[in-house]
């Protein structure tokens, strides 16, 4: 029986000892975490210009004109439709774009109607 104890204690030993140094090992894979998703910004002005073959869009507010990448994911609203086209959008509308910031390069999610002022009592 002690043959038995001794094989036991044997193979819970080197267990042990081969999990002591696959622990650290599996701690020091982890890389940095991800870095955070970009916030959501938006930006209310007039088309200026929209550019479907450089898949840009210019918005001016004031003095200020911003550029705006579209692509395929680029939803887009007027006034009448909710779901609309880049078709539907002309240069002179004024218009809401939700956007994130990355590396400088401002991307637009959703292009459409600014918000109706709140009426008040």
């Amino acid at each position: 029986m002690s043959k038995h104890l001794l094989r036991a204690t044997m193979a819970l030993s080197i267990a042990a000892v081969a999990f002591a140094f696959t622990a650290p090992a599996r701690a020091q894979d982890s890389t940095t975490p991800p870095p955070p998703k970009p916030k959501r910004q938006q930006f209310t002005g007039v088309i200026e210009s929209i550019d479907a073959k450089a898949e840009s869009v210019i918005i001016k507010k004031g003095t200020e004109s911003k550029t705006f990448k579209i692509g395929e994911k680029t939803k887009y609203a007027t006034a009448d439709k909710k779901e609309a086209a880049i078709t539907d959008i002309k240069v002179g509308d004024k218009v809401k774009v939700s956007f994130t910031e990355d590396n400088g390069v401002a991307m637009a999610h959703r292009i459409g109607p600014p918000d109706a002022p709140k009426k008040t009592e």
